[in-house]
């Protein structure tokens, strides 16, 4: 009982972990490297969270073999620390560049682990990390040891700037999130340096990895892969929810003229840009008030919360973003659009049918004209 007290933190963190755990691998069905490392940072996570109390239970112990679980329970737990920060580095990393081939290059960011291992290797030698006294069993600190702590630092310091250097590269919550994934375990370990009875320092990178999980995990269902826009299925949801609410929107359904032309004469890198570009182009036009959906293929629709609204203007907008980019295959983009305004007692298939009819009557005149 007096180590339930003294570990309760511990273990509600170890109960977060195991739920998380298997939600993951019950609700994802699609499986990808991204989640691949998100286990292993879990798995690293429960190790060292169970790892952690025992080192305190063992700690002046007498029975057989209790120095050996002693000192090989330090030992890993002195592992966990750089182990676990290289994943999240690679999580981080990969979630970003969306590489494999980078990762396996960078050794899944485990260099600092090595180094680790080797030092821990010579500390059985020469103790400067920490010792175990083999008569009465009872760990103390060795006179370096904070050499561990500057180096798991460095490494989170690290994260930091990879980050920044990087944060064009992704949207700007996704970067705030992952600053909270990083910060969240460094105030874990100040927190313990100041008071080694608080034991925050594994449950604050616990804290960290639901973060990561619930805003980017959970949400990446909602967005089209290529585009990061929303997809097909939030459209319908979100239609959905405003039919039922009553709110007042209007869609606008847009279609790529020739597309087919540009994946043909440029190729499907090109198109695949064009796009990108194009949903760009979308979320900078409408407002907060308007979501941006992918269909499928070249298709988008808009959806605006709004009794009035001003399609023209809109189309106007996006026209003259396309023709301020300076690639050809861009500036000379054409598209058709349908808009309609949502009535009462329409579903969602018949708004899709109207704005669907007006968008190609839009495009057969076009190619007439």
């Amino acid at each position: 009982m007096q180590y339930l007290i003294q570990f309760q933190i511990n273990i509600f963190a170890l109960m977060i972990l195991i739920v998380l755990y298997l939600f993951i691998r019950m609700r994802s069905k699609i499986k990808s490297f991204g989640k691949m490392l998100l286990r292993m940072i879990l798995i690293a996570s429960t190790v060292a969270i169970i790892i952690e109390p025992l080192t305190w239970i063992f700690d002046g112990m007498q029975f057989a073999g209790a120095f050996l679980l002693e000192y090989v329970s330090n030992f890993i737990l002195f592992m966990m620390g750089p182990l676990l920060g290289g994943l999240m580095l690679a999580y981080v990393d990969y979630c970003i560049f969306k590489d494999l081939k980078r990762i396996l290059k960078r050794r899944f960011y485990q260099d600092v682990s090595i180094l680790t291992f080797a030092v821990l290797i010579v500390n059985i030698f020469y103790p400067f990390y920490f010792q175990v006294n083999p008569v009465t069993n009872s760990f103390s600190s060795g006179e370096y040891k904070w050499i561990h702590y500057v180096t798991l630092a460095s490494l989170y310091i690290y994260m930091l700037i990879f980050l920044i250097k990087n944060r064009k590269r992704t949207k700007l919550y996704i970067v705030s999130i992952f600053v909270l994934f990083f910060m969240l375990p460094i105030i874990g370990m100040l927190v313990q340096l100041i008071d080694s009875k608080l034991y925050f320092s594994w449950t604050f990178i616990v804290l960290g990895i639901l973060v990561a999980y619930v805003f980017l995990e959970t949400s990446s269902t909602e967005v089209d892969y290529l585009t990061k826009v929303y997809n097909r299925h939030s459209y319908e949801s979100y239609l959905k929810h405003l039919i039922e609410t009553d709110k007042k929107f209007a869609a606008i359904f847009i279609d790529l003229d020739k597309f087919k032309d540009i994946n043909d004469q440029y190729g499907h890198d090109i198109g695949d840009q064009v796009l990108i570009v194009f949903a760009q182009v979308l979320g900078k036009v409408f407002h907060p008030n308007s979501l941006v959906f992918r269909l499928g293929g070249d298709e988008f629709i808009v959806v605006v919360e709004s009794t009035n609204t001003n399609a023209e203007y809109y189309i106007s907008q996006i026209q003259t973003h396309l023709e301020d980019n300076p690639l050809t295959y861009i500036n000379q983009l054409r598209f058709s659009y349908g808009y309609q305004q949502y009535s009462e007692k329409m579903t969602v298939d018949e708004l899709y049918i109207k704005v669907d009819k007006e968008m190609y009557a839009r495009k057969h005149a076009n190619r007439i004209g």
